[in-house]
């Protein structure tokens, strides 16, 4: 199997970790109760005419997407369309009664694109974005991940269903209450995908970005820019730089990087996310995790991926096999940092950081000119 968000080593991208509510920096978010809200998301006004949608599950192996909404004069751009999107439809409509007539989809996986066919049946007019690539990787590779989503996700859920009943976590030993709490979410999210995706149309793009494309809607500039690999080679970032907000994507995800050894692009990723860092944002909404009101947590991504490139960098020049290279490269002062004592944190930046940015970084470092 090939799930997009559970357990499995052969997994491209997992887990992460939804976002909690917060009015402030991410560093309170990190510490506070994550509160879980009905309909798993909060709605966050950023700025004049600007909302985010907000995931607020807690940390676990089964996650969906944040959302963007642009209210402009005439009409609203919407960033992403998570499998939540007909439950965003309505939080949307009791903000404004103007049409969306632009979608834009920051990458291919399912919790960013599976929702536009919700968004078309709501809005018959709305227009999508997305990168070029998506329209080859959509009906092929996205595909094919999808089918192995439906077919595993309930078989797995059972899983984490039976541990919870024997008093266990997935590694066999007895569960604490933070894990039981990430199990619970993850066996309603796996419901709540079974519901919505199977059966659900493709929506491919309508309009192709490379490099990037500029909206001018009323009085707001809104750019959408690709401004390099990272999380996938499609990663767009939707700028507004009248109100210095960022929506990134799974670029940024918090509370650990969501990296995936055979689609993410860590050698390019610190540079991708330094170009994002020269735009001086003022808020930052991650794919997955709170609204961010510095860039801490960006340099902190960033600064990760710089020492497991330069790592393992000195590992290929040696002559290291991956293998090797695993075990010299050491991440204990950013598995600190990054999950501290939570064990659902802890496992997370094993699966996917220490095993797929190790074995990325490795590919691009040894890959021939």
């Amino acid at each position: 199997m090939n799930l997009k968000r559970f357990l499995l080593p052969s997994v491209a991208f997992a887990f992460i970790l939804g976002g909690a509510e917060t009015s402030g920096a991410v560093e309170n978010a990190a510490t506070a109760p994550a509160p879980i809200a009905a309909r798993g998301f909060t709605v966050e006004k950023l700025a004049d005419g600007i909302y985010a949608a907000i995931r607020t599950d807690p940390p676990g192996l089964m996650v969906d997407a944040n959302s963007l909404f642009i209210v402009n004069d005439n009409d609203v751009v919407v960033v992403d369309a998570p499998e939540a999107s007909a439950e965003m439809i309505q939080a949307l409509r009791k903000i404004t009664t103007q049409p969306v007539s632009y979608l834009v989809n920051t990458h291919w996986h399912d919790d960013h694109v599976i929702g536009n066919a919700a968004w078309r049946k709501a809005y018959p007019g709305v227009r999508f974005i997305g990168h070029a690539s998506l329209r080859e990787y959509l009906p092929q590779t996205g595909l094919n991940n999808r089918k192995q989503m439906i077919e595993g996700a309930p078989q797995f859920a059972g899983q984490m269903q039976a541990q919870m009943d024997k008093g266990k976590n997935l590694r066999d030993e007895p569960i604490s209450d933070e894990e039981r709490v990430s199990y619970a979410s993850d066996i309603h999210l796996v419901k709540h995908y079974m519901e919505v995706v199977p059966g659900t149309e493709t929506m491919l793009p309508d309009v192709d970005v490379d490099e990037g494309l500029t909206l001018i809607r009323g009085k707001r500039r809104i750019e959408i820019r690709h401004l390099g690999s990272g999380h996938t080679k499609a990663d767009l970032v939707v700028w507004l730089p009248k109100e210095r907000i960022a929506a990134t994507g799974d670029l940024v995800v918090w509370p650990i990087p969501l990296v995936g050894s055979d689609q993410s692009h860590v050698r390019d990723w610190p540079g991708t996310l330094d170009t994002l860092l020269a735009l001086n944002p003022a808020i930052l909404v991650p794919g997955h995790g709170p609204a961010m009101h510095d860039a801490d947590y960006v340099k902190q991504e960033r600064d990760l991926f710089t020492s497991i490139n330069t790592q393992v960098a000195a590992a290929a020049a040696r002559g290291d096999t991956l293998e090797a290279a695993r075990k010299a490269v050491d991440l204990s002062a950013f598995r600190e940092q990054f999950a501290g004592a939570s064990k659902v944190r802890q496992f997370a930046f094993g699966m996917y950081v220490t095993g797929p940015a190790v074995e990325s970084a490795y590919r691009g470092a040894t890959a021939k000119p």
